[in-house]
């Protein structure tokens, strides 16, 4: 679930999601503007795992009500709390991933970065850089080349110890570092899986 929601891909969970998005397809512009303005209020005030369903239904409406523009029609009114986004004027509800550094807080509605890393404040910054910067190789463990994974001797060992790190890292994620940034953003949305070091959200506690 990670960026955008491939529904142009026929792996069998982008398909179930494709299918999930139907139920949106109904609704007409007034109708989807106003549910995400109440999903929203919500959402208000919480640090939300990705893979929480209601994120995930949000998620789905939001990425539609991005393609027919909807909140550029400003058909309904969020909750007061949410400032405009300046990716693409929707309100805003930043995500937390690994790829911190590189992509910043990525915007709900239209995946774009919400939030360049150097922007974000700087009270929390090098918090989240720190943390970025000790998630980084742990991930690459699942990309090693042949070369890599026989100088460290049993692979498969390394693959878990970097499992297991990882459930470590995205769980101080959720733990301390999402709701951290509500000082700064109404809602926050955090990265509890890693599908390349198979890590699960059922995996991760807090």
């Amino acid at each position: 679930m990670l960026g955008a929601m491939a529904f142009d891909s026929d792996a069998p969970l982008d398909l179930l999601w494709k299918e999930y998005s139907l139920g949106f397809k109904d609704f007409d512009d007034l109708t989807l503007a106003r549910w995400l303005a109440q999903t929203l209020g919500q959402l208000e005030g919480k640090a939300w795992r990705l893979s929480h369903p209601l994120v995930g239904a949000y998620r789905l409406g939001a990425q539609l009500g991005h393609e027919r523009q909807i909140w550029l029609k400003r058909l309904a009114t969020p909750p007061a709390a949410y400032p405009e986004s300046p990716c693409c004027r929707a309100p805003q509800l930043p995500l937390l991933t690994r790829d911190l550094r590189e992509s910043g807080l990525i915007c709900q509605h239209c995946n774009e970065t919400l939030v360049a890393f150097d922007e974000l404040p700087s009270e929390i910054r090098s918090e989240l850089e720190d943390w970025a910067a000790r998630y980084e190789p742990v991930h690459a463990v699942a990309h090693w080349d042949d070369r890599q994974r026989k100088s460290a001797g049993d692979y498969n060992r390394a693959y878990e110890n970097a499992a297991k790190e990882a459930e470590r890292l995205l769980s101080r994620a959720g733990r301390e570092l999402a709701p951290g940034l509500l000082v700064y953003y109404p809602a926050v949305v955090w990265e509890d899986h890693d599908e390349c070091l198979e890590v699960r959200p059922e995996d991760v506690t807090l």
